[in-house]
């Protein structure tokens, strides 16, 4: 019979299966940090909130006078934006832009743009590859993140 305290772990693995040992060490560094400053029971709105709030002010710019963007997932090659309108998302208020380091110019998230983007590159193989296979915008079911990331997240860039 395993103790409360285990199930509760068991429940908090079963959130991080499938994700990288370092994505995860990266996360409890920041619960670790969280604790310090919050009060004690732990209540999950408070942490909510604050989670939120330094998102916010972190990653999020404004486009224009219509909408704002803000930092959506990364990895060491590619930074995906969410760009988002004051339009509803079924009329087409949200997209996806990414910028890379060697072109820093925000550009939408298409197959043409991120093949043109990376050819002439190392990952040009890996990107045709990929494309020829998967949509550019599917996710991983049990982690929620964009496939292309997790892939090149496995790519050593040395």
């Amino acid at each position: 019979m395993i103790t409360h305290q285990d199930q509760i772990i068991q429940n908090l693995f079963k959130q991080v299966n499938g994700m990288e040992k370092i994505e995860v060490y990266d996360m409890l560094l920041k619960i670790e940090t969280m604790l310090r400053d919050i009060k004690s029971p732990i209540q999950y709105d408070e942490i909510k909130k604050r989670i939120e709030n330094t998102s916010k002010k972190s990653n999020v710019s404004a486009v224009d006078s219509s909408g704002y963007c803000y930092l959506y997932d990364q990895c060491q090659y590619i930074k995906i934006y969410k760009i988002k309108t004051l339009l509803p998302n079924f009329l087409g208020g949200e997209y996806l832009y990414f910028i890379t380091p060697w072109q820093l110019k925000l550009m939408e998230y298409t197959k043409d743009n991120l093949q043109s983007t990376f050819a002439e590159t190392h990952l040009e193989a890996v990107m045709s590859v990929f494309l020829q296979r998967d949509k550019v915008k599917s996710k991983n079911p049990v982690t929620g993140r964009l496939r292309l990331l997790e892939l090149l997240d496995q790519i050593d860039p040395e």
